[in-house]
């Protein structure tokens, strides 16, 4: 119960510091995570709430720790009104931390359901927006973890662990993923999320009680959108090839194939730098210090030569991935989700200003991109070497 203690301690100062005097915590229903879906014409809203009387996951002592409620509406300001009339306290959404869509809602246009949130004083903005796929957004607020009090603190922790490690997912808030709208020759992409396992079983309170969970969250590929709209998901291996592009990916484990042997890089300082040489060419550099695992004994990683190939080997098979991804983002979904048209604009906005409206459909799309290297290895651990020294 501390992360409770430390939301009920946030929601005392913030009043304290708003100056709207002191409320009764007991009259408030605090929610941390909301869920958007379509059904046919209505909206369906879905509140994530952390002490309500009744809930769908207990603690063993009895007390409630959350439930989710869903309100309808032809508007999402009436489905909101629609879940006020049947929580018993007072909804309080200071607290939000965790916004999921669904792809209905990604497809007919983010912007239609982003105004409520915009408009609404209570909430911070700075919660992290994920893209539900192949499930209803409310159904994965109900997924439980062993590992955390509330869904929505497990759902943001798993888009800050993976982010950091994995490089597939990107951590995105929603003043992110507005700014990225709104921006000139820029369009945004959003972590998805899933549920693996039924999700009555992953909602029910003895998915906290087994050593192996029935049903879990897990991250998926990178949703692709243009504009404000859902366009599609990209493969995990190309969502990993979008965050080094753009300069997200934090840790990397890259496998090439060398003398026929599997080698395995891991690199923690990719860096990407974007140069525009005019409106149909762009540059793309990027550069790296990897160290080698999983390597064959046969190969002498003591000579330089040998590691001079080795980097070759590694800048033509990371120049072939990710040149294809460019080429499948640009063919298919003609999505600037590198943002060359905002620097473009930045470097020339009276030309931007003329192809603006084009940039899509007649210029991103057939765009001359070259990827440059810089990479080096640094460390070449051989696990066969240091036993051998062992000996």
């Amino acid at each position: 119960m501390k992360k409770l203690t430390l939301i009920i301690s946030f929601i005392i100062l913030s009043i304290s510091l708003t100056g709207c005097g002191y409320e009764e915590l007991n009259n408030l229903s605090i929610v941390t995570a909301v869920a958007f879906d379509k059904n046919e014409d209505n909206y369906e809203l879905s509140f994530l709430i952390a002490n309500a009387p009744k809930a769908q996951t207990s603690a063993k002592e009895g007390e409630a720790k959350t439930t989710v409620y869903t309100g309808k509406g032809k508007t999402i300001a009436e489905a909101s009104k629609d879940i006020e009339q049947i929580v018993p306290k007072q909804v309080y959404l200071g607290h939000i931390n965790v916004v999921i869509i669904s792809e209905d809602i990604g497809k007919e246009g983010f912007l239609k359901i982003s105004d409520w949130l915009l408009r609404n004083p209570q909430t911070r903005k700075k919660f992290y927006l994920l893209q539900a796929k192949d499930e209803k957004a409310k159904n994965i607020l109900k997924i439980v973890s062993p590992l955390e009090s509330f869904p929505s603190q497990s759902i943001a922790t798993l888009i800050e662990s993976n982010s950091e490690t994995k490089s597939i997912a990107t951590s995105i808030t929603y003043s992110n993923f507005i700014s990225q709208i709104l921006e000139k020759g820029y369009d945004p992409i959003l972590p998805s999320i899933n549920i693996k396992g039924d999700v009555k079983k992953g909602s029910n309170e003895k998915n906290l009680e087994t050593t192996e969970p029935e049903s879990y969250l897990v991250l998926g590929p990178l949703a692709i959108y243009k504009g404000d709209k859902l366009e599609g998901f990209a493969t995990e291996k190309e969502s990993w090839a979008i965050n080094v592009l753009n300069g997200g990916a934090k840790e990397v484990n890259y496998n090439i194939k060398y003398q026929n042997e599997n080698i395995s890089i891991e690199t923690s300082s990719l860096k990407s730098k974007i140069k525009i040489k005019d409106i149909n060419n762009i540059e793309i550099t990027i550069s790296g210090k990897g160290d080698i695992y999983n390597i064959n004994n046969k190969i002498d990683i003591e000579n330089y030569k040998e590691i001079n190939k080795i980097e070759k080997a590694w800048s033509k098979s990371l120049k072939k991935d990710l040149s294809k991804v460019i080429k499948k983002i640009q063919n298919k979904w003609q999505a600037d989700i590198f943002g060359f048209g905002n620097l473009i604009y930045k470097n020339d906005p009276k030309t931007w200003k003329k192809i603006e409206k084009d940039w899509n459909f007649k210029y991103f799309p057939y765009l001359n991109i070259k990827i440059k290297t810089n990479l080096k290895i640094e460390a070449t651990g051989s696990l066969v070497k240091t036993i051998k020294e062992e000996e």
